[in-house]
């Protein structure tokens, strides 16, 4: 069993958190570490924390209602202090590329990111767990030493293309939210029709999918945190591909036009989609699951309607002329609320169009596309190398049953 480290405040959470303590510890014993209470006495705080994080490989922050309100010295918050333990364990933790697991309790949400030190801005865009009170205690209990005990599993490309239900892979263990992550919708399951024929198709489990494609500012996080150099996170063809090629990033990343923070990040084959989806924990979507949650279950010719409006979306006819802010577009959103499935980016899909020469499959259309290619069910391929300055992708996540 990998080793857990407990981050918490005393002052917010630390009856629940032995409580937690005292549960882990009877099923994975010698592998829990609850920070400041298992630190010997006489070592330096500092150093020993920075050694703990290193060590373990899930890190679980458990968030109560206070943990954003507790007041250091001056009555600032003692997040905004760079002394603060909570916040040394956390930034310890992203800079390792640890796995962090927000733990709510007393009824807490995910603290939002514009909330957060730059430092720790990451532990908004990870997946959590709730864990309540009495009676429901020990039941959310059992379900996240079941999720720590279980090995994450992947399907083939067959079985992504077949519709199946894939297990994200994230390190050794990957938790489903009981709440919706942050910038994600749930989509529900049941019948759509789908493609150009509208065929009546059943996606048999509900799903999350991101709001709006992923900005450069997320991607960043991405790459400041390593993500280009550790190997963990790509698969073995992308990991060969990006070696041999030197890719140290995206490819316009250095470019003032595209990598602006707020509009979606571009130059990123599908390799490079693929591990940051890995990184965060997602996944890209199938062809089915990307077009439900654009079109909902009416046969839409775009998210908004029937009809063409370029006042709706950036596409050709908008004559922007480049990527524009993922909000710029409320009026053109789709059922479930999705920006940009229409014009903006194509966006990766787990599907294969032809194996052999190693083409999957964008849909949506671009900023450089006419009116014909934004329709829902029209799809485009590429080889999976190729990095477009009109090409990003959105992910999507398990809802757990």
């Amino acid at each position: 069993m990998s080793k857990i480290l407990i981050s918490y405040r005393r002052e917010d959470s630390a009856d629940v958190t032995g409580r937690i303590y005292d549960r882990l510890i009877q099923v994975f014993p010698q592998s829990v570490f609850r920070d400041v209470d298992s630190i010997p006495l006489g070592v330096d705080f500092h150093t020993y924390l920075d050694e703990q994080v290193a060590k373990c490989d899930v890190f679980l922050a458990v968030i109560g209602r206070n943990w954003m309100k507790a007041k250091g010295r001056k009555g600032k918050s003692r997040l905004e202090d760079p002394g603060d333990f909570v916040r040394i364990e956390i930034e310890s933790a992203l800079k390792r590329q640890v796995l962090v697991i927000p733990v709510l309790v007393q009824g807490a949400k995910i603290p939002e990111v514009q909330r957060l030190p730059v430092s720790i801005q990451a532990l908004s865009y990870r997946n959590g767990i709730v864990v309540r009170p009495d009676p429901d205690f020990h039941k959310d209990m059992d379900r996240l030493i079941a999720k720590l005990k279980q090995p994450a599993q992947g399907l083939s490309k067959s079985q992504l293309e077949s519709g199946a239900t894939p297990k994200p892979i994230c390190n050794a263990i990957k938790l489903v939210s009981p709440v919706a992550p942050v910038d994600m919708v749930k989509v529900l399951k049941g019948p759509f029709l789908y493609g150009d024929q509208e065929t009546c198709v059943v996606i048999k489990y509900d799903y999350w999918i991101d709001q709006y494609p992923v900005t450069n500012r997320k991607y960043g996080e991405f790459v400041l945190a390593g993500g280009y150099e550790d190997q963990q996170y790509w698969s073995s063809e992308g990991w060969q591909w990006k070696t041999k090629r030197y890719i140290k990033g995206p490819g316009y990343w250095n470019n003032s036009q595209q990598n602006k923070k707020d509009h979606p990040i571009v130059g990123v084959s599908y390799y490079e989609a693929d591990a940051y989806a890995t990184w965060i924990g997602k996944r890209l979507p199938t062809q089915p699951e990307w077009e439900k949650a654009a079109r909902g279950e009416d046969g839409r010719e775009y998210p908004w309607g029937k009809e063409f409006d370029k006042r709706r979306c950036n596409c050709y006819e908008s004559s922007i002329g480049h990527t524009s802010p993922v909000t710029q577009y409320p009026n053109g959103t789709s059922p479930y609320g999705c920006y940009d499935m229409a014009g903006n980016v194509w966006e990766w899909c787990a599907s294969w169009n032809d194996p052999k020469t190693g083409q999957y499959v964008l849909r949506g259309g671009s900023w450089s596309n006419r009116s014909k290619f934004l329709r829902i069910s029209t799809r485009y391929q590429d080889r999976y190398r190729y990095r477009g300055s009109d090409i990003g992708f959105r992910l999507v996540q398990d809802v757990d049953e």
